[in-house]
């Protein structure tokens, strides 16, 4: 029996499947990070974790324990200190396959919430407020516009399909441009970064943190965007600036924004509170139970598997074998 210890309480649907393998110790509320920090110990074989910054002094701290394996509850590995992880010859185990069609839906609602104004509509309701001109300019067709998406990875390709759907054609940039069948077969264009900019009624943020992603949109980029343009961010927030977001919106230089992701998280740019054409949900694309379980329960696969001595799918830095006997 290996012995996980958990930064977050698990539910019974993910942690009844494996109570023949794994035992866990379960916290009654999340954890913080220091608080998880003290909790780890010689004794347990792996950790189970949502939200939790994995640097250099929590791997000495698993490291030292004893720890084999690590497994984060969500696909982005920009919470690890990845090399020095690999380094220590500790397994990260992220959950790739689960969060693709839960993110996916939401990047697309936000799409559309954004597009169609919907969030500013309701504040107005609720305030008595009926303010909807014949010939408006307040929202923007879905049908017939152009989504850019940048970052084509399993769930820009899945954004691209949802939203085809609703009738967007669908361009898009990526660092690793698909074959052309592939493209024909998904019904894509591809385009330089500029011209994306250029041609795009909506831009959807899908690619990975990386340091060179870093503010990747900024007061230049936005500047190339049309002034008619929406950017949706569902990937991470350290892709934007959020200040040069904030007065991009301000200004009119882009019409609206929908964010799932912030820079600071849970604090929003203060200033962004105060504007009405930014839709904003608190980093929830896969917030449903349904869809935590089978995250939750993909990670805890993957450790398992790990702790077994196999090679899951999930592994992320894979030249850590198991060192399981």
């Amino acid at each position: 029996m290996y012995k996980i210890l958990s930064s977050i309480p698990l539910p019974k649907e993910c942690t009844e499947p494996f109570k023949d393998k794994l035992e866990f110790t379960l916290p009654d509320e999340r954890l913080s990070y220091s608080e998880l920090l003290e909790k780890i110990e010689p004794g347990y074989h792996g950790i189970n974790i949502l939200g939790i910054k994995v640097d250099k002094d929590f791997i000495n701290a698993a490291s030292k324990a004893g720890i084999l394996v690590i497994a984060n509850d969500m696909v982005g590995t920009d919470n690890v200190d990845l090399p020095y992880a690999t380094q220590k010859g500790i397994a990260i185990i992220n959950a790739p396959s689960m969060v693709t069609e839960p993110t996916a839906e939401h990047v697309c609602a936000l799409i559309m919430a954004t597009m169609r104004n919907i969030a500013c509509y309701d504040r107005e309701i609720r305030n008595s407020i009926w303010n909807a001109p014949v010939f408006s300019t307040r929202a923007e067709s879905i049908y017939g516009s152009t989504l850019g998406i940048v970052g084509l990875g399993r769930i820009g390709k899945r954004v691209a399909a949802k939203m085809q759907g609703m009738g967007m054609n669908i361009v898009y940039y990526d660092k690793f441009r698909l074959p052309e069948d592939k493209e024909k077969e998904l019904n894509v264009t591809y385009k330089e970064f500029d011209e994306l900019l250029e041609v795009s009624d909506c831009i959807s943020l899908n690619l990975p943190y990386l340091p060179e992603n870093h503010h990747l949109f900024n007061e230049e980029t936005f500047k190339k965007m049309k002034k008619t343009a929406y950017l949706v961010n569902g990937a991470r927030g350290s892709i934007v600036d959020e200040y040069a977001l904030y007065e991009a919106l301000r200004d009119g230089v882009i019409k609206g924004a929908g964010l799932d992701v912030f820079e600071h998280e849970p604090r929003p740019l203060p200033e962004l509170l105060t504007l009405e054409n930014v839709t904003m949900t608190p980093h929830c694309a896969t917030g449903t139970f349904k869809d935590r379980v089978a995250i939750a329960s993909e990670a805890i696969q993957g450790m398992a598997d790990y702790l077994d001595g196999k090679e899951p799918h999930n592994l992320v830095n894979q030249t850590v074998k198991s060192k399981v006997e």
